[in-house]
Order: C-alpha cells, then sequence, then structure tokens
C-alpha cells in the first residue's frame, strides 16, 4: 500500500469502489483484503438518578462529596465513535459512524458487497440481484477483521451481537475469561472472523508503530482524553477524528508485513508464538522426523496425573531481594545478566527426553548422587521435609509451591520472606532433581521423606531445534541497528524471547467458553487431558511440555550457581540478572563460569555436529556475544529495593523505577531520587496513570451530558468502564513483620557470614 494521508473519513458508498482480492482454498473464498477496526468510548458513574457524571482528578482528591459519588456510582461506558479501515487499490480507506446501529448497517452493507465481489466481481453493477443470486451460492466467504487489545471491542460489540457469539459452540476463542483471541461473526453468509492483534504482536499500537517504523503513527492522546464525555452527538474534532482514523490506519500498514510474509492472511499464525512454532515446525518436524516422534510419543504417554505433576513443578524466574538490603540506599552496585537465559540452556543442557516412569523411593540417593550436569537421568519427587531454615541471605522456595493436599496445604510453621520460605517446621514440595540440588544447599534440613519419585532418560534437544535457536540468535545479535534490517532483526527478537514459551504452553488448561450465561472457566477434567494428549501426533510437534519445565529449573540453577557462591553479595536478582557489591573472587567466578560455558558449548557442539562458532556470533561491531554466559551491565551509582519487582537505580545520573503494577513514567515523575523510594509512597490517581477496567454486563440506562452540555440517553447493556485509580507501595505486613523481627535479631542467621561484606549503604 502506498502511504495514506487520510483527514476525513470515507462515504460508505466508498466501499463499491474497493477491489475485493480472494483466494479460493476448496469451497473457501478468502477476502485478502486487510481490515482494522476500533472504537472510542466515554467512562461514567452513573449516580441513583440515572444521570452520569465523569471523572475529574482534583474533585477527587479533595472533594469527599464527589470521591463518594464516583466510589459508590455505577461504572458504566459508552461508544461514541467507530472506525474500520479496510485496504483498498493503492491507500487505506477509512470509514467512521457513531451508533452501534450504524455500524450494523455498515457491516451489512460491506458483507454484501464482498460477497458479490467474490462470486462476480467488482465490474458487476447490477448490486440487489447478484447480491441475492451470491447469497444462494453454497460455497462460503471469509475475511478477517484484526482489532488491537479485542477484548475491549467484544464487550461493547455484545450490545449488537450477543446472539451472534453464542449461536455456535466454539464462536469464540479465548485461553482467559474476557480475553477473547478471535470470534467469528456470520453475515450475509459471510463469515467475518475478529483476531486480536495485540496476542500477535505482544506490543502496545504505539510501540508495535514505534519498532516497525511505519509510515503511519498512532498518535499520542492528549491529556486527560480519555475523562471528556462525549456522546454519538458530539461533534469531534479534526484531532479527534485523525486520532481515531491513525488508529486503524497504522494497524493496516504492521498487518501488511504480517501478510507480505506469510503470503496469505489465514497463514498469519493468531499468537507470536504461534508464528516461532511454525518456523520451528519447518525446520525441525520436517528433518528431525525422529525427534518429533519421540515428543509426540511422550506427550501421548502423559496420564492426567503425571501432566498435573509437571504443571505444579513448573516455576517462572527466581525474582526477589536480599532481606538485609530491602528498603536501604546502596551505593556503587554492579549489575550482571545472562545472555538469553532461557535460549541459552536449551542449546547447552539436557533434558528429560523420555516419558516419565514411577521408581521405587529407594532409588532417591543413587538419583540424588549423580553429577547434575552429566546425569544419565532427569528426575522429579515429592519430598517432605521437616524443620527448614535457610542457610542464606537469599531466600530459596517459594510458598506457592507448598503441595496442596484438597483445599489444605502441607505445611506448618512456615516463616516468610516476602513470599519465600525462610523457615518452616514441616512443608512438603514437589521439586526437580535441579531444584533439589539448589535446595539442599540453601537450607538446613532435619530430615526428609521421599513420597513419591519419577524419572527419564536425560539428553539434549533436538540438534535441529538448537540450530534454529542458535541462528535466529545470530540474526538478532548481528543486525541489531542494522539499516535495512528491521524486519528480520525484529522476528530473530521475538523468536528468541518466544521460543521459551513454546516450551511451556500447556496442553491443555482451564475451558474457557463464551454462552448465553456470559463467560464460564471450569478446570479441566481427565477426561480432557486424555482427549488433548491423544491429539498430538509427531507431524506437528517439536518439543514436550517437560522440556520447558526443565528449561526454567535450569535457568533458576544457572542463577542460583551465582548465588551460592556470592550471596552476601547479592543485592537483588529477576530471572537472569544480579544486582550486587562483587568482589575480585566474584569477578574471577564469573570469569570462570563464563569460560565453562564456552567450554560446555564447545562440548555440545562437538557431540551433536554443530559448528562451535554457531554458540558465539558477533555485532555488527564485531565484537563476540556467546550465548548463555554471564555479562555485565550498566553499573547502578545508587540502588534500593523494597522487595521482588519494586526497585529504583540511578544509572549515568538518571532515575529509573521498576514498581510491578505501575507505569514507568509514573514512578520517574514521582521519584526524583533514589532515598525518595520508600514505603511509605502513595499516587494519587492523576500521578499512578494507571486504569482499573471495570467490566459491566448490566449497565443500566442513563442519560450522559456532555463537554457541550447536550443530553444523550443510552441503553448499552454491556460495557467497560475505565476507572483511574491509586497506587500504594507500602509492603505487605507479613513481609515488614519479618523485617522487624531480622531487625530485632529475632531469626538465626549467620550474622559473622554477613558481616564479612563491605559495606556500600550510603
Amino acid at each position: 500500500m502506498k502511504v495514506a494521508n487520510i483527514t476525513t473519513p470515507n462515504d460508505w458508498d466508498d466501499i463499491y469502489s474497493i477491489p475485493f482480492k480472494f483466494n479460493q482454498f476448496k469451497k473457501s473464498i478468502t477476502c485478502e483484503n486487510l481490515l482494522a477496526f476500533d472504537i472510542e468510548v466515554s467512562n461514567g458513574w452513573r449516580q441513583p438518578d440515572g444521570s452520569v457524571i465523569g471523572f475529574d482528578h482534583k474533585l477527587y482528591k479533595t472533594d469527599d462529596s464527589y470521591k463518594k459519588k464516583i466510589d459508590n456510582g455505577e461504572p458504566i461506558s459508552l461508544m461514541y465513535v467507530w472506525q474500520i479501515a479496510i485496504e483498498g487499490d493503492d491507500y487505506p480507506l477509512v470509514f467512521m459512524g457513531r451508533t452501534w446501529d450504524e455500524y450494523n448497517t455498515f457491516i451489512h452493507k460491506l458483507t454484501a458487497e464482498i460477497r458479490r465481489q467474490a462470486f462476480y466481481g467488482i465490474k458487476s453493477t447490477v448490486r440487489d440481484i447478484e447480491t441475492a443470486t451470491a447469497l444462494k451460492m453454497k460455497d462460503s466467504v471469509s475475511a478477517e477483521i484484526y482489532i488491537h487489545n479485542a477484548g475491549f471491542e467484544f464487550q461493547h460489540l455484545r450490545n449488537i451481537w450477543e446472539k451472534d457469539f453464542c449461536k455456535k459452540s466454539g464462536q469464540v476463542f479465548a485461553r482467559q475469561a474476557r480475553k477473547p483471541m478471535k470470534w467469528n461473526v456470520y453475515i450475509n453468509r459471510v463469515r467475518l472472523e475478529h483476531r486480536d492483534s495485540l496476542v500477535l504482536t505482544q506490543k502496545s499500537l504505539i510501540t508495535w508503530c514505534e519498532d516497525e517504523k511505519l509510515p503511519v503513527q498512532k498518535l499520542q492522546e492528549p491529556k486527560d482524553y480519555y475523562l471528556e464525555i462525549r456522546t454519538p452527538e458530539t461533534p469531534l474534532t479534526s484531532e479527534e477524528i485523525q486520532y481515531s482514523i491513525n488508529d486503524v490506519v497504522s494497524m493496516l500498514y504492521g498487518l501488511e508485513k504480517y501478510r507480505d510474509k506469510e503470503k496469505y492472511l489465514k497463514d498469519i499464525p493468531l499468537t507470536q508464538t504461534g508464528g516461532v512454532r511454525k518456523k520451528c515446525r519447518e525446520k525441525v518436524c520436517l528433518t528431525d522426523m525422529t525427534w518429533s516422534s519421540k515428543c509426540a510419543d511422550i506427550t501421548n504417554r502423559y496420564t492426567p496425573e503425571r501432566f498435573k505433576d509437571l504443571v505444579h513443578l513448573f516455576q517462572g524466574g527466581w525474582t526477589h531481594a536480599n532481606r538485609f538490603y530491602v528498603n536501604k540506599t546502596l551505593k556503587n552496585i554492579k549489575c550482571i545478566d545472562f545472555a538469553s537465559s532461557y535460549p541459552g540452556v536449551m542449546v547447552s543442557r539436557r533434558f528429560p527426553c523420555t516419558d516419565f516412569k514411577q521408581v521405587d523411593v529407594s532409588d532417591f540417593d543413587i538419583l540424588a548422587a549423580q553429577d547434575i550436569h552429566t546425569a544419565e537421568f532427569r528426575w522429579y519427587a515429592q519430598i517432605k521435609v521437616k524443620n527448614i531454615t535457610s542457610k542464606l541471605c537469599s531466600t530459596y522456595w517459594s510458598t506457592s509451591k507448598v503441595v496442596v493436599d484438597g483445599n489444605h496445604p502441607l505445611a506448618s510453621g512456615i516463616i516468610a520472606d516476602n513470599g519465600r520460605i525462610y523457615h518452616a517446621d514441616e512443608i512438603t514440595i514437589m521439586c526437580t532433581d535441579l531444584d533439589w540440588n539448589t535446595f539442599t544447599q540453601a537450607y538446613t534440613i532435619e530430615d526428609y521423606e521421599v513420597q513419591r519419585l519419577y524419572k527419564s532418560r536425560a539428553d539434549y534437544l533436538s540438534p535441529e531445534l538448537i540450530k534454529t535457536i542458535l541462528e535466529y540468535y545470530a540474526y538478532k545479535t548481528s543486525l541489531k541497528d542494522v539499516s535495512g534490517s528491521e524486519s528480520l532483526y525484529t522476528e530473530s527478537k521475538q523468536f528468541i524471547n518466544s521460543i521459551y514459551g513454546c516450551s511451556v504452553t500447556k496442553i491443555i488448561t482451564n475451558l474457557i467458553e463464551f454462552n448465553k450465561d456470559g463467560w464460564t472457566s471450569t478446570e479441566p477434567t481427565d477426561e480432557n487431558i486424555i482427549d488433548a494428549v491423544a491429539k498430538y501426533n509427531f507431524e506437528n510437534t517439536f518439543i514436550a511440555y517437560q522440556h520447558g519445565v526443565w528449561v526454567t529449573a535450569w535457568a533458576r540453577h544457572n542463577l542460583w550457581d551465582f548465588i551460592l557462591n556470592m550471596d552476601p553479595h547479592v543485592v537483588y536478582c529477576d530471572t537472569d540478572s544480579i544486582k550486587g557489591m562483587f568482589t575480585d573472587e566474584d569477578v574471577q567466578f564469573i570469569n570462570d563460569y563464563n569460560a565453562n560455558i564456552e567450554a560446555l558449548e564447545n562440548s555440545v557442539a562437538a557431540t551433536l555436529g554443530i559448528d562451535p562458532n554457531a554458540y558465539a556470533p558477533k555485532t555488527a561491531t564485531g565484537k563476540v556475544k556467546r550465548i548463555g554466559i554471564m555479562e555485565w551491565e550498566d553499573e547502578c551509582e545508587e540502588f534500593k529495593t523494597l522487595g521482588a519487582k519494586r526497585y529504583v537505580d540511578l544509572v549515568d545520573g538518571k532515575i529509573h523505577c521498576t514498581i510491578a503494577g505501575l507505569p514507568k513514567s509514573a514512578g520517574k515523575n514521582k521519584i526524583k531520587s533514589v532515598d525518595e523510594f520508600t514505603d511509605k509512597l502513595v499516587w494519587n490517581t492523576r500521578e499512578s496513570e494507571k486504569l482499573i477496567a471495570r467490566y459491566n454486563d448490566n449497565q443500566s440506562p442513563a442519560m450522559w451530558t456532555d463537554r457541550d452540555g447536550n443530553t444523550f440517553y443510552s441503553e448499552d447493556k454491556y460495557g467497560i468502564c475505565l476507572q483511574p485509580t491509586t497506587f500504594d507501595l507500602s509492603m505487605g505486613e507479613e513481609f515488614k513483620h519479618f523485617l522487624e523481627m531480622l531487625m530485632n535479631g529475632e531469626l538465626d542467621n549467620s550474622d559473622e557470614y554477613f558481616n564479612d561484606t563491605p559495606s556500600i549503604l550510603i
């Protein structure tokens, strides 16, 4: 497409000037024109008399009576403009309307024209007769409409298509309630498949536009843009119209790149990981069928019990703060992180590569005594441990990973350190061999009892899969900031970021359905699990779920190699990174570790027949960047943490904030120095930049008064009100109590071990 310069929407009759393009797949005709849809809504709070008030940050902060009206009001929303961009012969065309009735009329007009052209082409002129004839044709016609963050539009589209969404089982596909990834609506015998471009790109629209350098960019909304009340009768400014136009036109240019790559719209994957899976199937399943058959066979053999065990065994990245440094301002903190931690272990470590067999618990000592790196078997076990206490300043095991019997956790006497177990009188855990290896080094253990034990033969992943990962890692390394290579760089970066996600995608999750009762979520039954595993075949399977469980286990084990050796000097860790005040001995350990990784990768390359240089590509400037090693990052002049995912640092004189649940800009705007970062901080509704999506499935009729003082009566039943909210940085009571116990000397810590640490407090 040529670059659009659209300042006003097109007349609806302009759809007849669009030459729709089609491809025939068996008896299905697919429209290949790109379409993107978006809406804008007003947010309001309905009062008992039916009137609606808008949100005012200043009044909410200073006027208690107004605050009470908001807090007690019914959160509702009102769509006031819709826009749809359609790919034309040269330029996108944008059509707009103000009400749902108008949109319904437009879509009927559009689908009739798509179906007519599918059979007769654009040159036919007798529309009424030929449309009627086309409707009688048996061949199905389909078109795809993309929406960014489609769950928002879906909730509002229920106002006109609720019955259509419920007509057929599976009409709406979602993995989480209220977050549909795609859905179908049949109008004029055209199947309109709506897809979410957010799950495809995994980026906000503004970031997508910027990263891809699209010729049309999403416009930044003015301050408080979403707080003004507009209705379908409110005149819109030219700036507001342009804002709406750019939202959908920019999407077309972004989607065009996906279509160019895949050739047909139907081949664009639903999700980002879907694209990675497709590439891996091409590279692995067609060239290493023995491996694919093995993965399929492993999956087909999962019993419900085995699958549930693996789901429980899975843990994400280890994120935690050294309790001795919480809420203290530190200086000259050094930072290191792994070069592509998850892909790094996938190309160098050994995984459970046969189905797990239960073995007698008497075999535990033999299995546990194996060298963790060269072990013949990978194993997991359910173990009851008694009277455990952390040996270290860093605390290892998560309270969420205690085995539960029915609704009761098998635990007693737990003292928690910000969600991790500092001490327990008794807990039952299920862990991988790698986790147990770390567990025994991280805790003193009075006694333990192995209750169940399973083993699988250890081996490397498919050489073809490893070579594919290394290929994309090389692209990501060598093409960064190289002009003209933006698309391949983005593709390779997405591949490296998503390959791990493919490995931990569950065979089956909660069953999400949308029906006449709305959204429902049910746990999969044993029969559901059996049916799901039976569907896996070697033609499409390049990795098994258990491999992904051990990917994260290996990454944690690698991280804890450093913690176990440098514990008192470690300040904060997050999945693949460590911040601390490292001594010369620590630096030597880092260098030795990297040398060992290089030797390991060279050994794996020789074993699998892979070029060893593939593990160490060069950047555009000629610097070697080996996968899986620990690299130095910018030093923090100052650093302070309040716990996991809550920290600020000063780097090159600039404050950077990472606070889970809060936009980075909101943190940066409020915190001007590291010392200002305390657990007493509270962001008001304006400062937080946060919005809570308040779903309403039964909105009351309401009278809206817009910015011009004009009233509008609405009867929309479904909506989402985006409500500004505050943010409180205070630590949880349990964590504060733990820190008080620490300060009061009530915990059994190795003080002499910690006191060897050089002072880094300001």
